[in-house]
């Protein structure tokens, strides 16, 4: 009894140690002299916007690396691999991703791939105007 208890246990820990790393950062952004929004993200993301009833923008970005490890992950994230910039110009601000390029991860057991969503919590007081294009419709 005790020896499979203490092989589910190890079992267990096996298992959860096996996944593949993963993720989830947010970030806020201030829209106060902002009338206009547009997102520029990297092709291979998936993007979804939400409206909401808050006063800033809220990016939600979930990362998974596939067939990757926990210190990649870490690492990538240190250095913004997955962050939107802010590009402001006037009242225009552009959200653009840092890394337009996005090279393969090579590790010591074969490449890696990654899986990224950003969901963009985007304030009721901006309507769509165009493809990834808001525009601020209360003033």
């Amino acid at each position: 009894m005790r020896l499979s208890l203490t092989f589910s246990l190890l079992l267990a820990a096996a298992v959860s140690f096996a996944q593949d790393p993963a993720d989830i950062f947010h970030k806020t952004v201030d829209l106060d002299e902002i009338n206009e929004v547009s997102l520029d993200v990297y092709a291979n993301d998936l993007l979804e916007v939400r409206q909401w009833p808050g006063d800033d923008i809220l990016i939600e970005t979930s990362v998974k690396l596939n067939n990757g490890k926990p210190h990649i992950l870490k690492f990538f994230l240190e250095k913004g691999r997955w962050d939107l910039k802010e590009k402001v110009t006037g009242d225009q601000l552009q959200l653009v991703s840092s890394d337009k390029v996005r090279r393969m991860v090579q590790g010591t057991e074969g490449t890696s791939s990654e899986t990224v969503n950003i969901v963009v919590y985007m304030p009721e007081e901006f309507d769509q105007a165009g493809e990834n294009l808001f525009r601020r419709v209360s003033r």
